[in-house]
Protein backbone atom coordinates (compact mmCIF):
# COMPACT_ATOMS: atom_id res chain seq x y z
CA UNK A 1 0.00 0.00 0.00
CA UNK A 2 2.82 2.44 0.80
CA UNK A 3 4.05 2.18 -2.78
CA UNK A 4 0.72 3.51 -4.03
CA UNK A 5 0.40 6.20 -1.39
CA UNK A 6 3.88 7.67 -1.41
CA UNK A 7 6.04 6.44 -4.29
CA UNK A 8 9.07 7.84 -2.56
CA UNK A 9 12.18 7.65 -4.71
CA UNK A 10 14.67 8.77 -2.11
CA UNK A 11 16.74 5.62 -2.18
CA UNK A 12 16.81 5.61 -5.95
CA UNK A 13 18.62 8.94 -5.64
CA UNK A 14 21.18 7.43 -3.28
CA UNK A 15 23.06 5.90 -6.19
CA UNK A 16 26.44 6.03 -7.89
CA UNK A 17 25.50 8.83 -10.37
CA UNK A 18 24.56 11.03 -7.43
CA UNK A 19 27.67 9.96 -5.58
CA UNK A 20 29.75 11.30 -8.46
CA UNK A 21 27.90 14.64 -8.17
CA UNK A 22 28.69 14.75 -4.48
CA UNK A 23 32.36 13.93 -4.95
CA UNK A 24 32.61 16.63 -7.59
CA UNK A 25 30.94 19.13 -5.30
CA UNK A 26 33.28 18.26 -2.44
CA UNK A 27 36.24 18.92 -4.71
CA UNK A 28 34.76 22.31 -5.63
CA UNK A 29 34.46 23.60 -2.09
CA UNK A 30 37.88 25.16 -1.79
CA UNK A 31 41.43 25.09 -3.14
CA UNK A 32 42.41 23.09 -0.08
CA UNK A 33 40.25 20.15 -1.11
CA UNK A 34 42.96 18.69 -3.33
CA UNK A 35 45.49 19.34 -0.62
CA UNK A 36 43.33 17.39 1.81
CA UNK A 37 43.62 14.37 -0.45
CA UNK A 38 47.39 14.65 -0.21
CA UNK A 39 47.23 15.33 3.52
CA UNK A 40 44.97 12.74 5.22
CA UNK A 41 45.29 14.42 8.59
CA UNK A 42 43.34 17.45 7.32
CA UNK A 43 40.30 15.40 6.32
CA UNK A 44 39.05 15.19 9.88
CA UNK A 45 39.96 18.71 10.99
CA UNK A 46 37.74 20.58 13.45
CA UNK A 47 35.51 23.10 11.69
CA UNK A 48 33.17 24.20 14.49
CA UNK A 49 33.39 24.17 18.28
CA UNK A 50 30.02 24.16 20.02
CA UNK A 51 30.64 24.93 23.69
CA UNK A 52 34.08 23.32 23.21
CA UNK A 53 32.64 20.20 21.58
CA UNK A 54 33.95 19.71 18.03
CA UNK A 55 32.14 19.18 14.75
CA UNK A 56 34.70 17.87 12.28
CA UNK A 57 34.93 18.22 8.53
CA UNK A 58 34.37 14.46 8.39
CA UNK A 59 31.06 14.81 10.28
CA UNK A 60 29.97 17.65 8.02
CA UNK A 61 30.86 15.84 4.80
CA UNK A 62 29.04 12.70 5.94
CA UNK A 63 25.85 14.72 6.42
CA UNK A 64 26.43 16.65 3.20
CA UNK A 65 26.55 13.46 1.15
CA UNK A 66 23.15 12.51 2.52
CA UNK A 67 21.54 15.94 2.00
CA UNK A 68 22.97 16.42 -1.50
CA UNK A 69 21.75 12.97 -2.53
CA UNK A 70 18.26 13.65 -1.19
CA UNK A 71 18.10 17.02 -2.93
CA UNK A 72 19.15 15.57 -6.29
CA UNK A 73 22.79 16.62 -6.62
CA UNK A 74 24.43 20.02 -7.08
CA UNK A 75 25.08 22.07 -10.19
CA UNK A 76 27.65 24.57 -8.97
CA UNK A 77 30.12 25.39 -6.24
CA UNK A 78 27.93 28.26 -5.04
CA UNK A 79 24.91 25.99 -4.74
CA UNK A 80 26.91 23.42 -2.83
CA UNK A 81 28.31 25.98 -0.41
CA UNK A 82 24.81 27.26 0.44
CA UNK A 83 23.69 23.73 1.28
CA UNK A 84 26.84 23.28 3.33
CA UNK A 85 26.09 26.42 5.37
CA UNK A 86 22.59 25.18 6.17
CA UNK A 87 23.86 21.72 7.06
CA UNK A 88 26.34 23.25 9.50
CA UNK A 89 23.59 25.36 11.08
CA UNK A 90 21.46 22.25 11.53
CA UNK A 91 24.35 20.30 13.02
CA UNK A 92 25.15 23.10 15.47
CA UNK A 93 21.53 23.12 16.65
CA UNK A 94 21.59 19.34 17.02
CA UNK A 95 24.78 19.51 19.08
CA UNK A 96 23.19 22.16 21.31
CA UNK A 97 20.09 20.01 21.74
CA UNK A 98 22.12 16.95 22.74
CA UNK A 99 24.24 19.02 25.14
CA UNK A 100 21.17 20.51 26.81
CA UNK A 101 19.58 17.08 27.07
CA UNK A 102 22.71 15.67 28.69
CA UNK A 103 22.80 18.56 31.17
CA UNK A 104 19.28 17.63 32.19
CA UNK A 105 20.11 13.91 32.37
CA UNK A 106 18.06 13.00 29.32
CA UNK A 107 19.62 10.26 27.24
CA UNK A 108 18.51 8.05 24.37
CA UNK A 109 19.29 4.36 24.67
CA UNK A 110 20.78 2.37 21.82
CA UNK A 111 17.67 0.23 21.48
CA UNK A 112 15.55 3.36 21.07
CA UNK A 113 17.83 4.66 18.34
CA UNK A 114 17.70 1.35 16.48
CA UNK A 115 13.91 1.39 16.72
CA UNK A 116 13.69 4.91 15.31
CA UNK A 117 16.16 4.03 12.55
CA UNK A 118 13.94 1.08 11.61
CA UNK A 119 10.93 3.40 11.47
CA UNK A 120 12.83 5.84 9.26
CA UNK A 121 13.74 2.99 6.93
CA UNK A 122 10.15 1.75 6.89
CA UNK A 123 8.97 5.25 5.97
CA UNK A 124 11.22 5.03 2.92
CA UNK A 125 9.89 1.60 2.02
CA UNK A 126 13.15 -0.12 2.97
CA UNK A 127 14.48 -2.51 5.58
CA UNK A 128 17.06 -1.14 8.06
CA UNK A 129 19.72 -3.18 6.27
CA UNK A 130 18.79 -1.74 2.87
CA UNK A 131 18.84 1.82 4.18
CA UNK A 132 22.20 1.27 5.87
CA UNK A 133 23.63 -0.12 2.62
CA UNK A 134 22.26 2.84 0.62
CA UNK A 135 23.89 5.27 3.04
CA UNK A 136 27.21 3.45 2.68
CA UNK A 137 26.94 3.69 -1.12
CA UNK A 138 26.91 7.49 -1.04
CA UNK A 139 29.76 7.75 1.44
CA UNK A 140 27.53 8.60 4.37
CA UNK A 141 26.76 6.07 7.10
CA UNK A 142 24.10 4.73 9.40
CA UNK A 143 25.89 6.53 12.25
CA UNK A 144 25.34 9.88 10.48
CA UNK A 145 21.59 9.37 10.44
CA UNK A 146 21.58 7.90 13.94
CA UNK A 147 23.27 11.05 15.27
CA UNK A 148 20.51 13.17 13.77
CA UNK A 149 17.83 10.87 15.16
CA UNK A 150 19.43 11.04 18.61
CA UNK A 151 19.15 14.83 18.61
CA UNK A 152 15.49 14.68 17.52
CA UNK A 153 14.49 12.15 20.16
CA UNK A 154 16.53 13.65 23.01
CA UNK A 155 15.17 17.13 22.28
CA UNK A 156 11.58 15.88 22.16
CA UNK A 157 12.01 14.13 25.52
CA UNK A 158 13.70 17.15 27.06
CA UNK A 159 11.04 19.54 25.80
CA UNK A 160 8.33 17.32 27.22
CA UNK A 161 10.07 17.15 30.59
CA UNK A 162 11.05 20.81 30.87
CA UNK A 163 8.19 22.52 29.06
CA UNK A 164 5.34 20.05 29.43
CA UNK A 165 4.37 21.16 32.96
CA UNK A 166 4.09 24.76 31.72
CA UNK A 167 1.88 24.00 28.71
CA UNK A 168 -1.59 24.80 29.89
CA UNK A 169 -4.61 24.48 27.63
CA UNK A 170 -7.90 25.44 29.24
CA UNK A 171 -11.27 23.90 28.51
CA UNK A 172 -12.38 27.33 27.34
CA UNK A 173 -9.63 27.38 24.68
CA UNK A 174 -10.67 23.97 23.40
CA UNK A 175 -14.34 24.97 23.36
CA UNK A 176 -13.47 28.20 21.52
CA UNK A 177 -11.50 26.26 18.90
CA UNK A 178 -14.35 23.82 18.38
CA UNK A 179 -16.82 26.69 18.10
CA UNK A 180 -14.59 28.29 15.49
CA UNK A 181 -14.75 25.05 13.50
CA UNK A 182 -18.55 25.18 13.54
CA UNK A 183 -18.46 28.87 12.60
CA UNK A 184 -16.23 27.98 9.63
CA UNK A 185 -18.26 24.95 8.56
CA UNK A 186 -17.97 24.47 4.81
CA UNK A 187 -14.79 26.52 4.54
CA UNK A 188 -11.47 24.90 3.72
CA UNK A 189 -8.84 23.58 6.09
CA UNK A 190 -5.43 22.57 4.83
CA UNK A 191 -2.88 19.80 5.28
CA UNK A 192 0.43 21.65 5.33
CA UNK A 193 4.13 20.90 5.57
CA UNK A 194 6.83 23.35 6.58
CA UNK A 195 10.56 23.88 6.26
CA UNK A 196 11.79 26.45 8.76
CA UNK A 197 15.15 28.19 8.32
CA UNK A 198 16.22 30.43 11.18
CA UNK A 199 17.96 33.78 10.84
CA UNK A 200 20.11 34.07 13.95
CA UNK A 201 21.60 37.47 13.13
CA UNK A 202 21.39 40.25 10.56
CA UNK A 203 24.58 38.92 9.00
CA UNK A 204 22.81 35.63 8.16
CA UNK A 205 19.83 37.25 6.41
CA UNK A 206 21.05 37.15 2.81
CA UNK A 207 22.60 33.70 3.10
CA UNK A 208 19.50 32.09 4.64
CA UNK A 209 17.23 33.73 2.06
CA UNK A 210 19.39 32.39 -0.78
CA UNK A 211 19.36 28.92 0.77
CA UNK A 212 15.56 29.07 1.09
CA UNK A 213 15.22 30.05 -2.58
CA UNK A 214 17.43 27.15 -3.62
CA UNK A 215 15.47 24.67 -1.51
CA UNK A 216 12.27 25.82 -3.23
CA UNK A 217 13.87 25.32 -6.64
CA UNK A 218 15.15 21.86 -5.68
CA UNK A 219 11.68 20.76 -4.62
CA UNK A 220 10.23 22.11 -7.86
CA UNK A 221 12.91 20.11 -9.71
CA UNK A 222 11.77 16.92 -7.99
CA UNK A 223 13.45 16.72 -4.57
CA UNK A 224 11.19 15.30 -1.84
CA UNK A 225 9.83 17.95 0.54
CA UNK A 226 9.59 15.61 3.59
CA UNK A 227 13.19 14.44 3.26
CA UNK A 228 14.54 17.99 2.93
CA UNK A 229 12.40 19.09 5.88
CA UNK A 230 13.78 16.22 7.91
CA UNK A 231 17.37 17.16 7.09
CA UNK A 232 17.28 20.97 7.06
CA UNK A 233 14.24 22.35 8.90
CA UNK A 234 14.78 23.97 12.30
CA UNK A 235 11.23 23.20 13.40
CA UNK A 236 10.23 20.32 15.66
CA UNK A 237 8.02 19.19 12.77
CA UNK A 238 11.24 18.13 10.97
CA UNK A 239 10.96 14.76 12.75
CA UNK A 240 7.75 14.09 10.80
CA UNK A 241 8.96 15.48 7.48
CA UNK A 242 7.59 18.94 8.24
CA UNK A 243 3.99 17.70 8.53
CA UNK A 244 1.75 20.16 10.38
CA UNK A 245 -1.43 18.13 10.10
CA UNK A 246 -4.79 19.67 9.30
CA UNK A 247 -5.06 23.34 10.19
CA UNK A 248 -7.33 26.29 9.49
CA UNK A 249 -6.29 29.56 7.94
CA UNK A 250 -6.56 31.26 11.35
CA UNK A 251 -3.74 29.05 12.64
CA UNK A 252 -1.33 29.62 9.75
CA UNK A 253 1.20 32.34 10.45
CA UNK A 254 2.31 34.24 7.36
CA UNK A 255 -0.24 33.03 4.79
CA UNK A 256 -3.43 34.65 3.54
CA UNK A 257 -6.36 32.93 1.86
CA UNK A 258 -5.40 34.48 -1.47
CA UNK A 259 -1.82 33.23 -1.15
CA UNK A 260 -3.00 29.71 -0.27
CA UNK A 261 -5.32 29.65 -3.26
CA UNK A 262 -2.51 30.88 -5.52
CA UNK A 263 -0.16 28.14 -4.30
CA UNK A 264 -2.71 25.39 -4.90
CA UNK A 265 -2.80 21.82 -3.62
CA UNK A 266 0.32 19.84 -4.44
CA UNK A 267 2.56 22.89 -4.69
CA UNK A 268 4.88 24.86 -2.40
CA UNK A 269 5.15 28.51 -1.43
CA UNK A 270 8.05 30.84 -2.02
CA UNK A 271 10.07 31.53 1.14
CA UNK A 272 8.05 33.66 3.57
CA UNK A 273 9.84 35.94 6.04
CA UNK A 274 8.67 35.46 9.62
CA UNK A 275 9.84 36.88 12.93
CA UNK A 276 12.44 34.12 13.34
CA UNK A 277 13.58 33.51 9.78
CA UNK A 278 12.04 31.97 6.66
CA UNK A 279 9.39 29.29 6.20
CA UNK A 280 8.48 27.29 3.09
CA UNK A 281 5.01 25.75 3.07
CA UNK A 282 3.84 22.75 1.09
CA UNK A 283 0.07 22.60 0.53
CA UNK A 284 -0.48 18.85 0.57
CA UNK A 285 -4.27 18.70 0.64
CA UNK A 286 -7.42 20.56 1.57
CA UNK A 287 -10.94 19.66 2.67
CA UNK A 288 -14.08 21.44 3.83
CA UNK A 289 -14.57 21.77 7.56
CA UNK A 290 -17.30 19.60 9.11
CA UNK A 291 -18.48 18.53 5.66
CA UNK A 292 -18.59 15.00 4.26
CA UNK A 293 -15.80 15.05 1.69
CA UNK A 294 -15.89 12.30 -0.97
CA UNK A 295 -12.09 12.06 -0.70
CA UNK A 296 -12.50 10.80 2.86
CA UNK A 297 -14.46 7.82 1.58
CA UNK A 298 -12.75 4.46 1.99
CA UNK A 299 -12.25 1.91 -0.78
CA UNK A 300 -11.12 -1.71 -0.75
CA UNK A 301 -8.53 -2.15 -3.49
CA UNK A 302 -6.87 -4.96 -5.42
CA UNK A 303 -4.36 -4.52 -8.21
CA UNK A 304 -2.68 -6.01 -11.24
CA UNK A 305 0.90 -4.78 -10.96
CA UNK A 306 4.01 -4.95 -13.13
CA UNK A 307 7.25 -4.02 -11.38
CA UNK A 308 9.75 -1.53 -12.79
CA UNK A 309 12.17 -4.37 -13.49
CA UNK A 310 9.64 -6.07 -15.76
CA UNK A 311 8.50 -2.77 -17.30
CA UNK A 312 12.09 -2.37 -18.52
CA UNK A 313 11.63 -5.59 -20.54
CA UNK A 314 9.97 -4.45 -23.78
CA UNK A 315 8.25 -7.79 -24.44
CA UNK A 316 6.88 -8.14 -20.91
CA UNK A 317 5.70 -4.52 -20.90
CA UNK A 318 3.91 -4.98 -24.25
CA UNK A 319 2.27 -8.21 -23.02
CA UNK A 320 1.05 -6.48 -19.88
CA UNK A 321 -0.23 -3.39 -21.68
CA UNK A 322 -2.14 -5.44 -24.22
CA UNK A 323 -3.67 -7.70 -21.56
CA UNK A 324 -4.99 -4.83 -19.40
CA UNK A 325 -5.92 -2.35 -22.15
CA UNK A 326 -9.63 -3.24 -22.16
CA UNK A 327 -10.14 -4.03 -18.48
CA UNK A 328 -11.51 -0.60 -17.44
CA UNK A 329 -14.25 -0.77 -20.07
CA UNK A 330 -15.15 -4.39 -19.33
CA UNK A 331 -17.19 -5.97 -16.55
CA UNK A 332 -14.10 -7.46 -14.89
CA UNK A 333 -14.52 -8.01 -11.17
CA UNK A 334 -12.19 -8.31 -8.19
CA UNK A 335 -12.70 -12.05 -8.17
CA UNK A 336 -11.07 -12.21 -11.62
CA UNK A 337 -7.90 -10.37 -10.56
CA UNK A 338 -5.76 -13.53 -10.07
CA UNK A 339 -6.59 -14.88 -13.53
CA UNK A 340 -6.16 -11.46 -15.17
CA UNK A 341 -2.83 -10.97 -13.40
CA UNK A 342 -1.56 -14.32 -14.66
CA UNK A 343 -2.61 -13.53 -18.23
CA UNK A 344 -0.85 -10.15 -18.03
CA UNK A 345 2.36 -11.57 -16.60
CA UNK A 346 1.93 -9.38 -13.52
CA UNK A 347 3.99 -9.71 -10.37
CA UNK A 348 3.82 -8.42 -6.81
CA UNK A 349 0.93 -8.48 -4.31
CA UNK A 350 -2.64 -8.27 -5.56
CA UNK A 351 -4.41 -7.26 -2.34
CA UNK A 352 -3.93 -3.67 -1.19
CA UNK A 353 -6.72 -3.50 1.36
CA UNK A 354 -8.75 -0.60 2.68
CA UNK A 355 -7.49 2.91 1.97
CA UNK A 356 -8.96 6.40 1.95
CA UNK A 357 -9.24 7.95 -1.49
CA UNK A 358 -7.49 11.01 -0.04
CA UNK A 359 -4.40 8.91 0.70
CA UNK A 360 -3.95 8.00 -2.94
CA UNK A 361 -1.78 10.29 -5.03
CA UNK A 362 -1.92 11.77 -8.52
CA UNK A 363 -3.58 9.74 -11.26
CA UNK A 364 -4.41 6.91 -8.84
CA UNK A 365 -6.63 9.23 -6.80
CA UNK A 366 -8.22 10.75 -9.91
CA UNK A 367 -9.00 7.38 -11.50
CA UNK A 368 -10.37 5.74 -8.33
CA UNK A 369 -12.48 8.80 -7.50
CA UNK A 370 -14.03 8.67 -10.97
CA UNK A 371 -15.26 5.07 -10.53
CA UNK A 372 -18.94 4.90 -9.59
CA UNK A 373 -19.54 1.92 -7.38
CA UNK A 374 -17.10 -0.83 -8.37
CA UNK A 375 -14.76 -1.34 -11.30
CA UNK A 376 -11.22 -0.91 -12.58
CA UNK A 377 -9.04 2.04 -13.49
CA UNK A 378 -7.22 2.59 -16.74
CA UNK A 379 -3.58 1.55 -16.90
CA UNK A 380 -1.56 3.69 -14.47
CA UNK A 381 2.10 4.14 -15.37
CA UNK A 382 3.58 5.07 -12.03
CA UNK A 383 6.98 5.57 -10.49
CA UNK A 384 7.15 2.08 -8.99
CA UNK A 385 5.72 0.26 -12.00
CA UNK A 386 2.51 -0.17 -13.99
CA UNK A 387 -0.80 -1.16 -12.44
CA UNK A 388 -4.55 -1.37 -12.81
CA UNK A 389 -6.51 -0.78 -9.60
CA UNK A 390 -9.81 -2.51 -8.80
CA UNK A 391 -12.37 -1.00 -6.44
CA UNK A 392 -13.86 -4.01 -4.66
CA UNK A 393 -15.85 -2.25 -1.95
CA UNK A 394 -16.40 1.28 -0.75
CA UNK A 395 -17.61 3.16 2.30
CA UNK A 396 -18.86 6.71 1.86
CA UNK A 397 -17.38 9.53 3.92
CA UNK A 398 -19.14 10.76 7.02
CA UNK A 399 -18.87 14.06 8.85
CA UNK A 400 -16.16 13.91 11.50
CA UNK A 401 -17.39 15.84 14.51
CA UNK A 402 -14.61 17.55 16.48
CA UNK A 403 -13.37 15.49 19.42
CA UNK A 404 -12.51 17.41 22.61
CA UNK A 405 -9.46 15.29 23.46
CA UNK A 406 -8.07 15.41 19.93
CA UNK A 407 -8.43 19.19 19.79
CA UNK A 408 -6.81 19.48 23.23
CA UNK A 409 -3.84 17.39 22.08
CA UNK A 410 -3.50 19.41 18.87
CA UNK A 411 -3.44 22.73 20.73
CA UNK A 412 -1.02 21.31 23.28
CA UNK A 413 1.40 20.20 20.57
CA UNK A 414 1.20 23.59 18.84
CA UNK A 415 2.03 25.39 22.06
CA UNK A 416 4.78 22.92 22.92
CA UNK A 417 6.36 23.45 19.49
CA UNK A 418 6.31 27.23 19.91
CA UNK A 419 7.88 27.02 23.38
CA UNK A 420 10.53 24.56 22.16
CA UNK A 421 11.57 27.01 19.43
CA UNK A 422 12.01 29.75 22.03
CA UNK A 423 13.91 27.37 24.28
CA UNK A 424 16.37 26.49 21.50
CA UNK A 425 16.71 30.17 20.57
CA UNK A 426 17.72 30.99 24.15
CA UNK A 427 20.21 28.12 24.24
CA UNK A 428 21.70 29.27 20.96
CA UNK A 429 21.97 32.85 22.22
CA UNK A 430 23.95 31.76 25.29
CA UNK A 431 26.16 29.24 23.50
CA UNK A 432 29.76 29.75 22.46
CA UNK A 433 30.01 28.66 18.83
CA UNK A 434 33.45 29.00 17.28
CA UNK A 435 33.66 28.58 13.49
CA UNK A 436 37.20 27.65 12.48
Amino acid sequence: MSNIVNFKKTLQKLSMPILSCIVGALLLTSPSAAQQQAQPQAINSIEVLVNDQPISSFDINQRLRLVVAISGGVKSEEEFLKIREQVIRSMVDERLQIQEAAENEVSVQGEQLEDFFSRRAQGLGQSPEQLSEALDQIGASKETMMSQIEAEVAWAQLAQRRLGPFVSISDEEVDAYIQRLYDNKGKFEYRLGEIVLLVNSAADEASVKTTADEIVQRIKDGAAFPELANQLSASSSAATGGDLGWTTLDDIDGLTQEELDNIGVGNISDPIRTAGGYVIFSVNDRRRILTADPLDGQVQLRQIHLSLEKVADVELAAQFEQAVSQISSSDATCEQVPDLATAAGADGPQDIGAIRIRDLQGDARTEVQAIEGFGATNLLKMEDGWRVLFVCDRQDATIQEPDFDQVYNQLEQQRMSMMARRYLRDIRRDAIVDYR
